[in-house]
């Protein structure tokens, strides 16, 4: 009778065992996925603003060669009065 009883006991001290193991197991699980989850947005969060400081870049860029052509543009007005007050001066 003692045998069977200690045999009982064991069973279901493994039971209460494995059933704890799985139930840790299942908890890592959750935690893990929503860890990966948390990554995964994060990591979203900056390819985006990568893609906008690339795309701010490209703005600067085209402002830039804007400027160029604008200072070039009125480089040109300035020799232009600059010829204009000659034939003034002139006359």
């Amino acid at each position: 009778m003692t045998i069977e009883l200690s045999i009982i006991v064991a069973a279901v001290g493994c039971l209460v065992g494995v059933a704890g193991w799985l139930a840790g197991r299942d908890k890592r699980v959750a935690q893990d996925a929503e860890w990966r989850g948390q990554v995964n947005a994060k990591l979203d969060v900056i390819v985006g603003i990568n893609s906008k400081v690339a795309e701010l870049d490209r703005e600067v860029n085209k402002h830039g060669e804007r400027i160029k052509a604008a200072e070039a543009s009125a480089a040109q007005a300035h020799h232009r009065i600059d010829e204009i007050r000659e034939d003034i001066g002139k006359k």
